[in-house]
């Protein structure tokens, strides 16, 4: 009987029986063999395949839209859990992102290292859901994994889990044929907490003596399965051709920058810009956040990043406007990175303001469970208002929140190829603007969310004076019009 034959049958026997220590080793070393990885150290593959954005669905009920990788390599040390990943885009660019140990960066144009140490724990898990690193990992002493199976793929596939770093289950389920078909674990996510996280392989094939797959990635659930169809996105990442594949490769360990050693996370930082009496902008990121008075409570446009974000603003709005509770949160749309902070203010007490068709999907996100990972505020203390869900106000074409102080004006944005269901705030007294992702005065060039902007301005014929991204620094309107291009 051939060798790899003779261990699927002792696989299959193995998984059959009571699932003890030794048979879980057992199927792993037999695993091990059959992949061709007894003695694999390292590893470099090369290939082709695309990469999906996720959280930046254009609706909610669409899928990640996907980038093509016209060139992608991938490292792995797997005795010092180091990796680089270098991609090179279709559409232009290019990116490297490395980990080693505790250690996270990226390179520059120039190739000067970026720290990255918020990512270097996900990157690390990233290893371990490789075929080589999961089988590594299972078998690496103190694992102590347990096994089950089940009828899957065709026939009876075994299950192995593990905890890696002390807090995430890593599973890996292994089909008939005795090959390593899929790898799932949850990381913690903003938006959606323990989100699900799995690399499914197929197509396995032989090069150089050691087996390498097809790779398929998800990220989050598509609900696709129920109707409505609520959250679509979930194809996050796709290795179709592998050009290239070398085994225990020289040097495959990398040396952690001086700069990346002594990077840490830095503390949220807020800063706060008077736009008009009662009207503030508050900074200090990425991503900016507008406070607006109005007699007896207060408004706030968008809750991006994350809860530590969020934290921080609703502290700095009560700081620069005390006594006044926050009543309305104003998120423009449903983007990730603009999404992360809702549940910080729905667990403050604030009405969420949205466009009718987001409505479906941020009732879902705040009901996501579970958060184990890293609890937040909403997951640890649910206020009652979210669990009967009376916490929404949505916008068709125009919402208006005013009182005998302000007028605040929401309008849909119309024709926008960015995301469906965008919302921009208008001030008329102030004559302000305020938008997300549609201009920013750190933009090389007008594009085609620029020229929508200017379009719906002139659709709505607002008397705007200035305008306020989410993103850069305030601008006027004139400098607006000047960089389109004269109103092109």
């Amino acid at each position: 009987m051939p060798r790899r034959s003779w261990l699927l049958f002792a696989v299959l026997l193995l998984a059959a029986s009571p699932a003890t220590a030794q048979n879980v080793q057992s199927v792993l070393q037999a695993t091990a063999i059959a992949m061709g990885m007894e003695s694999l150290t390292s590893i470099r593959y090369s290939g082709t395949g695309w990469r999906g954005r996720v959280g930046q669905n254009v609706a909610p009920d669409r899928d990640w839209p996907r980038v093509e990788l016209t060139s992608y390599t991938r490292t792995i040390d797997f005795e010092t859990m180091s990796s680089k990943e270098e991609y090179v885009l279709e559409q232009g660019g290019r990116a490297t992102s490395l980990v080693a140990g505790d250690h996270a960066w990226a390179l520059d144009a120039q190739g000067q290292s970026l720290p990255q140490p918020a990512l270097a724990e996900v990157r690390r898990l990233e290893i371990l859901l490789t075929p080589w690193g999961f089988i590594k990992g299972a078998m690496a002493p103190g694992a102590n994994p347990t096994m089950v199976t089940r009828q899957e793929y065709g026939g009876r596939s075994t299950v192995i889990s593990f905890i890696a770093f002390g807090k995430y289950r890593v599973n890996g389920t292994i089909n008939p044929e005795g090959m390593l078909e899929r790898v799932q674990t949850w990381v913690p996510n903003a938006v959606v907490g323990d989100m699900y996280y799995e690399n499914v392989y197929t197509q396995y094939r032989e090069v150089g003596g050691v087996q390498i797959p097809r790779f398929h990635q998800h990220q989050d659930y598509d609900d696709g399965a129920n109707l409505p169809n609520v959250s679509g996105g979930d194809h996050a990442f796709g290795l179709e051709t592998v050009s290239e594949l070398q085994a225990n490769v020289a040097n495959a360990a990398l040396t952690v920058p001086t700069d990346v050693q002594r990077a840490s996370i830095p503390p949220v930082r807020v800063d706060s810009q008077r736009l008009a009496d009662g009207v503030w902008l508050i900074g200090g990121g990425s991503h900016h956040s507008v406070a607006i008075e109005f007699e007896d409570h207060v408004a706030v446009i968008e809750a991006p990043l994350n809860e530590g974000r969020s934290l921080a603003v609703i502290d700095e709005v009560y700081r620069l406007i005390p006594s006044k509770p926050i009543r309305f949160i104003v998120t423009t749309h449903h983007h990730w990175d603009h999404l992360g902070g809702l549940r910080a203010y729905v667990h403050e007490g604030a009405t969420v303001i949205t466009h009718e068709s987001n409505k479906p999907y941020y009732q879902e996100v705040l009901r996501a469970g579970p958060w184990l990972l890293e609890p937040d505020r909403l997951s640890l203390y649910p206020p009652e208002e979210w669990s009967e869900g009376y916490i929404f106000e949505t916008v068709n074409e125009k919402y208006v929140l005013a009182d005998q102080t302000r007028t605040v004006e929401l309008h849909h944005v119309q024709g926008l190829g960015h995301v469906a269901g965008m919302l921009l705030a208008y001030l008329p007294a102030e004559k302000i603007l305020v938008q997300a992702d549609l201009h920013s005065d750190q933009q090389q060039a007008p594009n085609a969310s620029s020229r929508t902007l200017l379009r719906t301005l002139q659709r709505l014929d607002l008397d705007v004076e200035t305008i306020v991204g989410i993103h850069g620094s305030p601008a006027s309107l004139s400098s607006f019009v000047e960089f389109i291009g004269g109103g092109r």
